[in-house]
């Protein structure tokens, strides 16, 4: 099965897990301790760990979720393989048959860690890459010899065939490392998405280095423009202008969270997804926090004027936006908005120019421009 044919699976699965109220995909947050110090981290940075749950625990839910229907699991944390007992449970649910992945910084995978995810494949570890040197991780993340670890780590578990896709979240301490990073994703033909949101902290307890909103969606279109090279770019954004062009967004929220995905805090706690402090109920009886879950998210509404808004396209908007933002899930964040009017005037520009350059008329090129 290629990516996209598997892709196009999971995103039907979704579809039928909705209609019938499945749990499809869980996240377990098993830690709140790391070995980073990250300055945004919205779980670590600043904050008192969290009482952690025993590997029993986390093993138990997991069968109970598996029983509800769901099939693909996210371990992270905090760092989550800075539990000793990490490995009983990753082992333990995949013996589930559950398709697991990890978010990590990779900075603990040594050759037997990597010897462990040979033989007992994820379906893929989520690894951020922080920056392109040790001076970006010593002044972002407090520590400059993970640098060095984690693109070893990286190195040495695409050696091992272990599936890998890098993150890199965008903060005014590392954006000018973006150019950087996607070449040594390419130079490592590994897959590396970028974050130019970057949340205000849902447990206030990280520090303010996120970029003003112009400039987030500048460096956002930056590094599309560096990856597609400016004839696919043409070809991505009038291809998501017609795709977006009939859309009509109700005020309901529309994404998986609480519909057909959970978050589980280290505590206990079962949330619609990580960046929401509520809805919450006690993990403990999966069956009744799910029913909780399901039933206080379709209570959740986006503000009204975001319905019908002809940047919705590209609009980071969302019920998690909007409660970071200014503390409600249906007020306007002024953030978001503000970033996604530039990234809609980087897009225009962008389209005409090309439209000129290839000898065309530039008002036919965007006739339908919905952003």
């Amino acid at each position: 099965m290629t990516e996209i044919d598997y892709d196009l699976f999971i995103t039907q699965l979704f579809a039928k897990a909705e209609k019938s109220g499945v749990p499809l995909g869980g996240t377990f947050e098993l830690t709140s301790r790391c070995t980073l110090s990250c300055k945004m981290c919205y779980i670590h940075s600043g904050c008192s760990e969290k009482p952690e749950k025993s590997a029993e625990w986390w093993i138990s839910l997991a069968e109970k979720a598996k029983e509800r229907g769901m099939l693909l699991l996210l371990l992270t944390g905090g760092e989550p393989m800075i539990r000793r007992d990490f490995e009983e449970i990753y082992l333990a649910c995949r013996q589930m048959g559950l398709l697991i992945s990890v978010n990590t910084n990779a900075t603990l995978i040594d050759s037997e860690k990597i010897r462990f995810f040979a033989e007992n494949p994820p379906h893929r570890l989520n690894i951020t890459l922080y920056g392109a040197s040790k001076e970006t991780y010593s002044e972002l993340c407090g520590n400059a010899n993970a640098f060095e670890k984690t693109v070893s780590a990286i190195k040495g578990l695409k050696e091992a065939g272990v599936p890998v896709k890098l993150n890199f979240s965008m903060t005014s301490l590392n954006f000018r490392d973006a150019a950087a990073v996607q070449s040594m994703a390419k130079e490592l033909d590994l897959p590396v998405q970028p974050v130019s949101y970057m949340f205000k902290p849902a447990q206030g307890c990280a520090e303010d280095v996120r970029l003003c909103p112009e400039q987030a969606a500048t460096e956002h279109f930056q590094w599309q423009k560096r990856l597609l090279g400016a004839e696919k770019m043409s070809e991505y954004l009038n291809l998501k202008i017609r795709k977006n062009s009939d859309i009509k967004y109700g005020e309901k929220i529309s994404c998986r969270a609480g519909s057909t995905t959970f978050w589980v805090t280290a505590d206990g706690k079962m949330l619609p997804c990580g960046m929401l402090n509520e809805p919450s109920a006690d993990a403990e009886d999966f069956d009744s926090a799910w029913s909780v879950i399901r039933s206080e998210r379709e209570k959740i509404l986006l503000p009204a004027k975001c319905s019908g808004c002809s940047l919705r396209s590209v609009c980071d908007i969302c019920a998690a936006v909007s409660y970071s933002e200014i503390g409600r899930f249906n007020g306007l964040p002024d953030y978001a908005c503000k970033k996604a009017e530039e990234y809609s005037r980087l897009c225009k520009g962008f389209l005409e120019i090309e439209s000129v350059r290839n000898n065309q008329n530039p008002g036919n090129n965007n006739p339908t421009l919905g952003f």
